[in-house]
């Protein structure tokens, strides 16, 4: 609904911010009044935790053009590499009221309104959809993935995957895997991320299988997809992380 707001032709005034009231939201979402705000505010929370990856050769500059991956301080950024940037600058929400504003982080505005079409907006829009930082980060290695030449599915070993979503811990100096037995890794985390990837993105048809295993357990996976291309870039400006 924020994004609702923006014209996408035009570039953020400085310091912008964008108001939601719960009774617009109630219409829009037909629940009363109270359980709109109550869900504006956890969304707002959520937002406010989310964190958009992009790679190097998908970041723009201010304007809104391809950017070269330069820095002052470090100069040009390796080929690989990835920048992370937080989705809003900040969230308020006021209860007496029954409102929430908010700003969107400044390194994040290009992809908002400008190149509508193109692939950063599309994982913008997805990402917010999502909400949830299990499936958003799924949904967004899968893009890497797909950004890499891997159109139609990739192999990954079970591990590696688990540090591309940090799904570890640091204990007493060792790093300790989450989801030890892969039963409860597939069904707790795999399952039902893809199953929100499938429900509110572009990626369809998302599936996982195992392909290789070490001692008969599960070592290898094979993620399968389809990108829908007719949904690519449609400004569907209702984030789904907001709905009940």
């Amino acid at each position: 609904m924020a994004m609702a707001q923006i014209d996408s032709r035009e570039e953020l005034s400085e310091g912008a911010t964008f108001r939601i009231t719960a009774r617009e939201y109630a219409f829009i979402a037909n629940i009363d009044v109270t359980g709109a705000y109550r869900q504006l505010k956890e969304g707002a929370e959520e937002l406010q935790a989310s964190v958009i990856r992009i790679p190097r050769n998908k970041l723009l500059t201010a304007q809104g053009n391809q950017s070269s991956g330069y820095t002052k301080k470090r100069g040009k950024l390796p080929s690989d590499a990835v920048r992370l940037m937080n989705l809003t600058a900040f969230c308020d929400y006021v209860e007496s009221e029954g409102y929430i504003d908010i700003a969107f982080s400044h390194v994040i505005e290009p992809y908002i309104t400008m190149l509508k079409d193109s692939y950063t907006t599309q994982v913008l829009i997805s990402s917010v959809r999502l909400a949830d930082q299990n499936s958003n980060m799924l949904y967004q290695f899968i893009r890497k993935q797909y950004s890499s030449g891997k159109k139609t599915f990739f192999d990954i070993g079970v591990d590696v995957l688990k540090d591309e979503l940090e799904l570890f811990k640091i204990d007493n100096g060792e790093k300790v895997y989450l989801y030890q037995n892969f039963k409860d890794f597939n069904k707790v985390f795999l399952q039902k991320n893809i199953e929100k990837i499938n429900q509110y993105t572009e990626i369809n048809h998302l599936e996982v299988k195992i392909v290789e295993r070490v001692a008969r357990r599960a070592s290898k996976l094979r993620f399968s997809y389809k990108i829908d291309k007719e949904s690519e870039g449609i400004d569907i400006r209702i984030p789904y992380g907001f709905r009940g």
